[in-house]
C-alpha cells in the first residue's frame, strides 16, 4: 500500500488536476448600460402615481470593487438536468421498459439564486426588489428590463478555474425575511433570477504550461519496493 499512498498524496500535492478547489475564491458581476435604473422606474411609474413609490435608487455598480459585487456573499448555480419517459409498453412479457429523452428542463426552472447582505444602502430594497415590481409591470417584452450576470470562480493563484454567463437576466422571486431582537449573524437577503440561456467562461490561457501526463515526483518511488515486497510476503 505504500506505493498507492504515494501515488495519492503525490498526485493530490503536485498535479494540477487533483488541486482541490476554494469555493470562496468567486465574483459575480451584472453586466448593464445607464438606462436599467431609468427603465425600472419608468415601468414602476406607469402603476404607481407618486413617481417616489418603489424607485430604484441604487444599483449593482455602486457596490463593485474589481468586478466583484462585495455585498453577494454567496452563489448557487443552477442545476442541468433533462426529463426522461418510459418508452413502449411497461414490464411487456417480462421485458422492462427502455426510456426515451423528453426535454431538457427549461430555463424558467433553472434559477441562479444570490444572497445578499444586507447594508445601510439596501441593495436588495432599494434595487431588486423594484427591478422586481417593474418586471411585474411592464413583463418581459419590455426587453430593457433584462441584463446579463458573470461568475467567476479562480484557483489559488487568481487565474479563472470556470465560470458562466447568464444571458438576459431577471429576478423572479425576492425573499422574506424577519426581524427579531434575537442576537443573530448579519442579516443576507436572497434574490433568484431566471434567464434566457448560460454558457461557459472559457479559461484563461496559461503560456508555457502543459501537462505531459507524467506526474512530477519529489520522493523516488523505488524507495518503496522492498517495504511493498515485505508487506506482500515476496
Amino acid at each position: 500500500m505504500a506505493r498507492e499512498t504515494l501515488e495519492f498524496l503525490d498526485g493530490y500535492s503536485n498535479s494540477e488536476e487533483f488541486f482541490l478547489a476554494h469555493p470562496f475564491l468567486w465574483k459575480v458581476t451584472f453586466e448593464y448600460d445607464a438606462s436599467l435604473i431609468a427603465n425600472v422606474n419608468d415601468a414602476i411609474g406607469k402603476a404607481y402615481s407618486n413617481s417616489d413609490d418603489w424607485r430604484a435608487i441604487t444599483e449593482p455598480d455602486r457596490f463593485t470593487r474589481h468586478g466583484n459585487v462585495l455585498v453577494a456573499r454567496s452563489v448557487t448555480v443552477p442545476p442541468e438536468n433533462s426529463q426522461f419517459d418510459i418508452a413502449g409498453s411497461q414490464n411487456l412479457g417480462g421485458f422492462l421498459p427502455g426510456y426515451a429523452l423528453n426535454k431538457r428542463t427549461d430555463f424558467l426552472s433553472k434559477n441562479l439564486a444570490i444572497n445578499f447582505l444586507d447594508t445601510q444602502d439596501d441593495i436588495e430594497h432599494n434595487f431588486f426588489r423594484p427591478w422586481m415590481i417593474a418586471v411585474g409591470i411592464d413583463g418581459l417584452i419590455n426587453r430593457r428590463l433584462l441584463c446579463n450576470v458573470t461568475l467567476r470562480q479562480y484557483n489559488n493563484k487568481m487565474e479563472l478555474r470556470k465560470g458562466y454567463r447568464f444571458i438576459e437576466v431577471f429576478p423572479t422571486n425576492v425573499e422574506g425575511y424577519t426581524l427579531s431582537y434575537n442576537d443573530e449573524t448579519f442579516q443576507e437577503k436572497s434574490v433568484t433570477f431566471a434567464f434566457k440561456e448560460y454558457k461557459p467562461l472559457k479559461k484563461e490561457s496559461r503560456s508555457g504550461r502543459r501537462n505531459t501526463g507524467a506526474p512530477r515526483r519529489d520522493i523516488d518511488a523505488s524507495l518503496f519496493d522492498s517495504f511493498d515486497i515485505a508487506q506482500r510476503g515476496v
